[in-house]
C-alpha cells in the first residue's frame, strides 16, 4: 500500500513537472530536465545534478536518468561545467529536489541560498533536504519512478499525507525564515540503502550550518 501511495504521487508530480513552459528556444528532440541538484565541498563546491533526458520526437523512448558531477571555485563554473558535457541545455525549471551536504560551512550554504534566489529557473518551492554524500544518495536506481528526486518528492508527499508530518523544507520556507533572523531550521535527512533512498530522520542547522539529528521518524 505504502508504495502504491508513493508510486502515485511521483506520478503525478511527474506530470506536473513535464507539464511546465519550456522557455523558447529549447523544443528540440532530447530535453535534460534537472530532477535534483546536490551541493558538496568544503575549499571548492561540487554540483551533482541528476538529469532526466526526454527524447521528444519518440513517445515509444523510455525517459533516461543520468547524474553528473562537476566540481568548480563557484556554483555557476560548476554548472557551466556539466552544461559543456551536454548536447543540449538543462532544463533547472524542472528541479524539484536540492540535496545540502552535513559537511558544508555555514557560509557555502548562504552562497547556495542566494544561488537559489537569484536563479529564476529554480522554483521557491523546490524542496531542500540534508544528505550525508549527495552524489551518493542521488547516484542510484530510482525505485519508485523515473528518477530519485521524484522518489524523494513522492516520499515527502506520502509522509505528509499519510503520516501527518508536518514539513516546512521547501526552500521560500527556509529563505523565509532565516530572512526573519530565525537561527534555526531542520531539513529531511535521507540516506541510500539497498532498498533505494529512505528518509531516515531530521537535520538540525543553526547558523546555517548543520548540528545534529533528531531521532528517526515513526
Amino acid at each position: 500500500m505504502k508504495r502504491l501511495i508513493i508510486s502515485v504521487l511521483t506520478a503525478f508530480l511527474c506530470v506536473m513537472l513535464v507539464g511546465c513552459s519550456t522557455p523558447v528556444g529549447t523544443q528540440n528532440d532530447r530535453r535534460f530536465m534537472v530532477t535534483a541538484l546536490g551541493f558538496s565541498g568544503k575549499d571548492n563546491i561540487t554540483l551533482t545534478a541528476e538529469l532526466v533526458t526526454v527524447n521528444s520526437e519518440s513517445a515509444e523512448s523510455e525517459p533516461r536518468t543520468q547524474v553528473l558531477t562537476y566540481t568548480a571555485n563557484s556554483i555557476n563554473e560548476a554548472l557551466n561545467g556539466i552544461l559543456d558535457s551536454l548536447s543540449r541545455p538543462m532544463l533547472l525549471e524542472h528541479c524539484g529536489v536540492i540535496v545540502i551536504d552535513t559537511a558544508l560551512s555555514a557560509e557555502r550554504f548562504a552562497k547556495i541560498c542566494d544561488y537559489c534566489f537569484k536563479e529564476n529557473r529554480i522554483t521557491l518551492s523546490v524542496y531542500m533536504i540534508a544528505a550525508e554524500n549527495p552524489k551518493a544518495l542521488l547516484d542510484g536506481e530510482p525505485l519508485y519512478s523515473s528518477a530519485v528526486g521524484y522518489d524523494i518528492m513522492g516520499i515527502i508527499g506520502q509522509k505528509s499525507e499519510t503520516e501527518k508530518m508536518n514539513f516546512t523544507n521547501r526552500y521560500f520556507e527556509i529563505e523565509s525564515g532565516r530572512e526573519k533572523g530565525e537561527t534555526a531550521f531542520s531539513l529531511p535527512y535521507f540516506r541510500r540503502g539497498e532498498d533505494g533512498v529512505r528518509l531516515v530522520g531530521t537535520a538540525v542547522f543553526e547558523n546555517d550550518k548543520f548540528t545534529h539529528m533528531s531521532e528517526e521518524p515513526k
